[in-house]
């Protein structure tokens, strides 16, 4: 086999995608925001009780650490959510924190996450059946290796 039948090596680039983060950020959060408006939430706050009722009893470092954001962000957010009922604090220290989700929390996360799937349908409405599939095997795909790369770092 000559050079010239070797395919060449595909260059990735996101140039294609005229990818901006930004309006991406600031669609789903006013969309986001719109819908949760009555828990009286935000949709950085929304993340929050997501992760809550995945893992009971979340420290601040672990749901910073979890989330990604800096710690006075979480901070903030959780004493919104501890002031307004939707979480409480179950550790005995003063100090620590252990946080679970209240019932109106609980409400809070499912009108979030009611918001989220509504968003996710209007936005897959004109994707078909097999363009789906083909979207969660390359998500799949880059979901893995974001984690290989992240654990080589």
């Amino acid at each position: 086999m000559s050079s010239k039948d070797v395919p060449p090596k595909r260059k990735f680039d996101i140039t294609p995608f005229d990818f901006d983060p930004k309006p991406v950020k600031s669609f789903v959060a006013k969309f986001i925001n719109e819908r949760v408006a009555s828990t009286r939430l935000t949709e950085s706050q929304i993340v929050f009780l997501a992760m809550l009722d995945e893992e009971k009893g979340m420290s601040l470092r672990e749901m910073t650490d979890t989330v990604g954001v800096h710690k006075s962000l979480t901070t903030r957010a959780v004493k919104h959510l501890v002031e307004n009922g939707f979480v409480i604090n179950t550790s005995e220290s003063g100090k620590e924190y252990s946080i679970v989700l209240t019932p109106k929390g609980a409400e809070a996360k499912e009108v979030a996450l009611a918001a989220f799937n509504e968003l996710f349908r209007l936005l897959m409405q004109e994707v078909t059946e097999e363009e789906f599939v083909v979207f969660e095997a390359v998500m799949s795909k880059v979901k893995r290796r974001m984690i290989e790369l992240s654990v080589k770092e």
